[in-house]
């Protein structure tokens, strides 16, 4: 007997701001997943704002979408650099699940009332500082002597997070394969579940392990 594979679809939105690292997958990380049988769909000029243009991704066999509600109608996991703005959130579908790297400081209540009205589960993985407050980006950017060398090195450092997502059938198993996703999971399923943006905004919020699992 066949046993059934699911089908593993993501989808690459392009940024809203003109920058080299919003890019955030070099075509080499994309080859990979198209290899590993993942569907991937990229929003065209995705690759126009880092030193890998919308050519070099086509060349792996990714699939060009244009408006951001058709991308994100094809997959189930939508992927950004920056914040996924109020617009894209009304038109994300039911029960979508968002990554994105953005510091969770920028959500306030329109968004996560926004976000938690489609039961849309969001990751922002708010890349870490060193104790003198410099981020892994900047840390990347200073070390590294070319455009591509620094977008080569930040898509080293978030493949694991959107590999393990692409291959997970729920965000729970996802979270035990990779328990650094856990950290960025603010809202799961239509649910905030991040204690420092819940009582930053003195909103209620649930344990992602609560969410998760059946702890009882």
């Amino acid at each position: 007997m066949e046993t059934p594979v699911r089908k593993l679809t993501v989808a690459l939105a392009k940024p809203e701001k003109l920058s080299p690292d919003s890019g955030f997958l070099t075509p080499n990380a994309i080859q990979s997943l198209i290899n590993q049988g993942i569907k991937v769909f990229m929003q065209h000029g995705f690759g126009n704002q880092n030193p890998f243009s919308d050519t070099d991704y086509a060349d792996t066999g990714v699939e060009f979408v244009g408006p951001y509600a058709d991308l994100t109608m094809l997959s189930n996991l939508v992927f950004k650099f920056d914040a996924f703005t109020l617009e894209q959130i009304a038109l994300t579908k039911e029960k979508q699940i968002l990554f994105s790297v953005c510091p969770p400081k920028i959500l306030d209540h329109e968004y996560i009332k926004a976000v938690n009205s489609k039961g849309i589960t969001l990751i922002c993985m708010d890349l870490p500082k060193d104790p003198e407050g410099i981020s892994v980006v900047e840390k990347i950017r200073k070390e590294t002597l070319s455009e591509a060398g620094f977008q080569i090195s930040l898509s080293n450092c978030l493949f694991p997070f959107v590999e393990t997502l692409a291959h997970a059938p729920s965000v729970g198993y996802a979270l035990q394969r990779l328990p650094e996703l856990m950290h960025g999971v603010l809202c799961h399923a239509g649910t905030l579940c991040h204690q420092q943006t819940a009582e930053n905004l003195h909103l209620p919020w649930r344990d992602i392990l609560s969410l998760c699992w059946d702890l009882n």
